[in-house]
């Protein structure tokens, strides 16, 4: 972590006291103990539920942009589900990742081969994420509206057990920064172990880390947070190093959620622009002076940022393997407690790293 921020060593600060954690840390124990597998036999309205959520969770998985906005939907909806709005918010972000693939800062560095890879990985990767977690979050919806015992529900969904005392202690006491550190550890073991742990896209990772070092060790994930009266939002967020390290998503997750939502000035600034800019997966979304969406124009000085549909065709959805990733109790530990994280405005360092980007294309066009 303290590489992560480049600083200091980060200072921490206990997600819930100390009884309450000893308390839930007994109750994950013993969820090691339970099977993996649920019940097969359900009532008629229960087989019924769980045929709507599958079919929702499946309709709104269809690309970035359908997953990007069924996040800001259900926040809205349940206010309390912070981590829904910081998904939203880390889902753009994957979004302008996938077409910086095909912008024109992008020409020369990768060949098209290693574009295809490299978008394949990163929609593999979100649509897993989606597929763990949306229905979770449609459960918990549903158990506002009618009490629901989410413990017979989510294995056939295929969630972890690590969740089960997590929404359970949710719906009795709501501690949303406790629930979404938990949704945090969880679609990232989830996803390490499921997909980077048993398929080619952790070597794809691997070398994906690589080339962010060697090209763009600059990236970073943003939040626009301030209008700006030359056509530029304010942006704040955190530099990503190490993404290959299960252990360093999750601390860059906690560390993004503390940013989100532990300084006002950010919440409300990324809030209003949620509202006012619908999401399209182009960077002129929240710099239109440095970038165009419109391929024609991008010899006019403007680096050219396709939206997704212009830029990637829909992936079909393949599920993951099913092996439940909490089968050791250590990993109850990053619970314990989530980094203090300063605002940071990072404005004028990401247009240096546009402008640094644009120079090693053209030099990689050269060379």
């Amino acid at each position: 972590m303290q590489k992560l921020m480049g600083k200091h060593p980060v200072k921490t600060k206990p997600i819930i006291d100390a009884e309450k954690y000893e308390t839930l840390r007994s109750h994950l124990q013993k969820e090691l103990f339970q099977p993996f597998e649920g019940s097969k036999a359900f009532f008629p309205e229960e087989t019924a539920l769980i045929k709507s959520i599958r079919t929702e969770t499946a309709a709104l998985n269809r690309n970035n942009i359908t997953r990007t906005q069924a996040y800001l939907a259900f926040y809205n909806r349940n206010t309390e589900v912070h981590w829904a709005f910081l998904a939203h918010m880390v889902s753009r972000n994957g979004g302008y990742h996938m077409t910086d693939l095909k912008s024109s800062s992008m020409t020369h560095l990768l060949d098209k081969a290693e574009r295809q890879k490299f978008f394949l990985f990163l929609e593999r990767a979100n649509s897993a994420i989606f597929a763990d977690a949306f229905p979770q979050l449609l459960l918990y919806e549903h158990s506002k509206q009618k009490e629901l015992p989410l413990r017979r529900y989510l294995p056939v969904f295929r969630i972890s057990r690590f969740m089960a005392p997590i929404w359970e202690s949710f719906i009795e006491e709501p501690h949303s920064p406790l629930l979404t550190t938990a949704l945090i550890i969880n679609e990232q073991r989830m996803l390490q172990e499921r997909i980077l742990k048993r398929t080619r896209h952790g070597e794809i990772l691997r070398r994906l880390d690589f080339l962010l070092q060697e090209y763009l060790g600059f990236m970073k994930v943003i939040f626009p947070y301030a209008n700006k009266q030359n056509g530029l939002h304010a942006l704040t967020g955190l530099t990503v190093e190490r993404f290959a390290d299960p252990k360093q998503r999750i601390e860059t997750g906690k560390s993004l959620y503390e940013l989100l939502f532990q300084h006002p000035v950010v919440f409300r600034g990324v809030s209003q622009f949620t509202k006012e800019v619908p999401h399209t997966g182009s960077r002129k979304d929240y710099w239109g002076s440095i970038y165009t969406s419109d391929a024609s124009t991008s010899k006019d000085d403007k680096v050219y940022s396709p939206t997704l549909h212009d830029a990637w065709a829909d992936q079909l959805f393949f599920p993951p393997h099913s092996i439940d990733w909490f089968s050791n109790e250590s990993f109850i530990e990053d619970l314990r407690s989530t980094p203090i994280i300063k605002k940071a405005d990072l404005t004028n360092k990401v247009l240096e790293n546009v402008n640094q980007l644009k120079t090693l294309n053209g030099m990689k066009a050269i060379f």
